[in-house]
């Protein structure tokens, strides 16, 4: 189906957008959520109109089962359990408000809580306070499964408009074809707190240099701007978490050995590199016709998203319907 970009591709108008990286009000729901209206309100005020936060920010990344063993990470689930964020709350509806007072689009990652179980979520929240999207991390990573459920389908379904362009979310950059096909502009890659190459033993793929090359490729493959926010973690949160001694981890650190970062459509790094176990917000000020710039050369037309598309389309005419709203998991 033909898509009429709105803003274009070829819009010269200039504005900012903001990634975070900070570190989560570990295991504490009320904390959180001041720390995310307070980083909302600060981004805003530096002039950012796009806001992108780190994966499950509320109430941090759980590393603890990865660490230690059940019976030590038990009473951490826990209390991670009772300060998840549901999605129809008091306390998500304070973050809504902050975001529609602060005019500013925002994609928000938390852990969520629906009845007794947990999801990876993100929400797209636009600047009336609506939440446009909602969606939940499809299939979580490997020890993640002992701590999450799935996502539905629907959660394919993960670009929406906003008067800035196309905004879509990622909790990983592994599901990338059909959003490909929803014509992102800009999206924000939600990433866990993550190591430097090789640390303490730790494969690569989970370091944070493997995880900024995969969202820059995300961001040259889809021709899109992508805001990456990744979590820190100091001494206390480690051991809060129940962390120390984790040999693939340094404190304070957490964020990619890039850092937090911005990518242009082309794949070039648009901020400075920072350290990673700093609390901090990159800025950049982009405009949609660098978009136009890249497709001339290198148009994702080449991943056969079409395909995948008309695929997904089939599924969905079989009973997985996409639904627009707060109630569903949509775009």
């Amino acid at each position: 189906m033909p898509v009429n970009l709105t803003p274009s591709n070829a819009d010269t108008r200039t504005f900012k957008v903001a990634a975070v990286q900070a570190e989560p009000a570990w295991l504490d729901l009320e904390g959180s959520v001041n720390k995310t209206i307070k980083i909302i309100n600060e981004a805003a005020s530096n002039g950012a109109k796009i806001i992108g936060f780190p994966e499950v920010f509320i109430p941090g990344y759980p590393w603890t089962p990865w660490a230690q063993n059940f019976a030590v990470a038990a009473p951490v689930l826990k209390a991670y359990q009772a300060n998840s964020l549901p999605l129809h709350s008091p306390e998500m509806q304070r973050i809504q408000e902050a975001v529609k007072a602060a005019g500013v689009e925002a994609v928000l990652g938390f852990s969520e809580r629906d009845a007794g179980s947990l999801y990876i979520a993100q929400v797209t929240i636009t600047s009336d306070g609506r939440i446009a999207n909602h969606r939940r991390k499809i299939k979580p990573t490997h020890y993640e499964k002992t701590i999450y459920g799935d996502g539905s389908a629907q959660s394919v379904f993960n670009v929406v408009q906003t008067k800035y362009g196309r905004l879509g979310s990622l909790n990983c950059t592994i599901l990338k074809a059909h959003f490909y096909s929803q014509h992102p502009q800009i999206f924000v890659g939600g990433w866990w707190p993550a190591f430097a190459p090789h640390e303490g033993g730790s494969p690569y793929i989970v370091s944070g240099e493997a995880s900024s090359r995969m969202t820059q490729m995300v961001a040259m493959e889809g021709s899109a701007f992508g805001i990456v926010g990744c979590q820190v973690v100091s001494k206390e949160g480690a051991e809060k978490m129940k962390l120390t001694g984790f040999p693939w981890f340094k404190f304070p650190g957490g964020g990619f050995s890039t850092a937090s970062t911005i990518y242009g459509p082309d794949g070039s790094q648009l901020v400075e590199p920072v350290d990673p176990g700093v609390e901090t917000i990159l800025y950049a000020d982009i405009s949609l016709d660098k978009i136009d710039e890249v497709k001339l050369v290198a148009d994702n037309q080449q991943a056969a998203v079409n395909t995948i598309h008309g695929e997904v389309n089939n599924l969905v005419s079989l009973g997985l319907k996409a639904v627009d709203g707060d109630d569903e998991e949509s775009a």
